[in-house]
């Protein structure tokens, strides 16, 4: 008799999101995907994670859910940090009670932006309220599962599947097709990834029982945000002279000068390769198409 897998039952919570209906679109046959958005699993309510995760039964559960808009936690700190840290440190909780593998999506803004390069051993030192609640979330997770395996993205590339998310390049379009300019600073830099590697990636990492700790995902090299946003104005059809160089504007919170996520350990654990920044650009792009 030939011995068949079964497929993982995979729950993303915070599937109503960017990277989570990304993920939700995948069709990899090594998982059964499970999807609930915030109006199903509410992260700020111990009971409603705890029902979301006995109805569920996953093995494994990818936490995507968050208040990403970093201008808006700099407004409401309050809110930033129960959903950002209280509502992670109760996911963490619920999957060490069940035993449950748990992956945490976080950000380069943990940085401070000053070093070339940072590595997945360097500590973090953030500027902003985002950057301080997602490095205390990633503190509280590990202290919770110590087998987590904690995500770190500089800049995720792609159209959304959903409405009002906080995709760039859905609010890019958006700007563009009203006749709209653009500002981006040149003085930010980041090493931008597609949406498509980035979910191959983390569904790789999922389904490596041994990968566990801090993981970078990004490209192998970075470029400024100005340059990013000029690249894939023109790779939709748009005028590049309508992104204008802007050193950002007033009441912006604090950003980090230069988040280059070096992406060393997925390689140990994908064989999807490290695409240039160029590269992911295009090819966010191409699969729109």
């Amino acid at each position: 008799m030939i011995a068949t897998t079964l497929p993982e039952r995979l729950l993303v919570i915070g599937a109503g999101g960017f990277l989570g209906g990304r993920l939700m679109r995948s069709r990899d046959p090594r998982f059964e995907f499970i999807g609930l958005n915030r109006t199903v699993c509410d992260v700020t309510s111990p009971g409603s994670v705890r029902n979301a995760v006995a109805a569920a039964r996953p093995e494994i559960v990818v936490l995507c859910a968050a208040l990403a808009d970093i201008d808006r936690c700099e407004q409401d700190p309050g809110l930033a940090r129960s959903i950002n840290v209280e509502g992670a440190k109760t996911v963490a909780g619920e999957c060490a009670r069940s035993g449950v593998r748990l992956m945490f999506l976080s950000s380069g803004a943990v940085f401070d932006g000053t070093a070339e390069s940072y590595q997945e051993v360097d500590p973090p030192h953030p500027l902003s309220v985002y950057g301080k609640t997602k490095a205390e979330a990633e503190q509280a997770v590990l202290e919770r599962v110590p087998d987590a395996v904690i995500v770190r993205l500089s800049l995720a590339l792609g159209f959304s599947p959903y409405a009002g998310t906080n995709a760039l390049l859905d609010k890019l379009q958006a700007a563009l097709a009203q006749g709209n300019l653009v500002f981006a600073p040149e003085e930010e830099y980041r090493n931008a990834i597609d949406a498509t590697t980035l979910t191959n990636w983390i569904l790789d990492l999922a389904s490596a029982r041994d990968a566990a700790g801090i993981f970078h995902l990004g490209s192998a090299d970075a470029m400024s945000r100005y340059q990013i946003v000029r690249s894939l104005a023109e790779a939709i059809g748009y005028s590049p002279s309508l992104v204008v160089s802007s050193n950002g504007a007033a009441g912006r919170a604090p950003r980090g000068r230069r988040h280059m996520l070096v992406p060393a350990r997925i390689q140990q654990f994908s064989r999807v390769p490290v695409p240039t920044c160029m590269e992911a650009i295009e090819r966010c792009i191409h699969d729109h198409a």
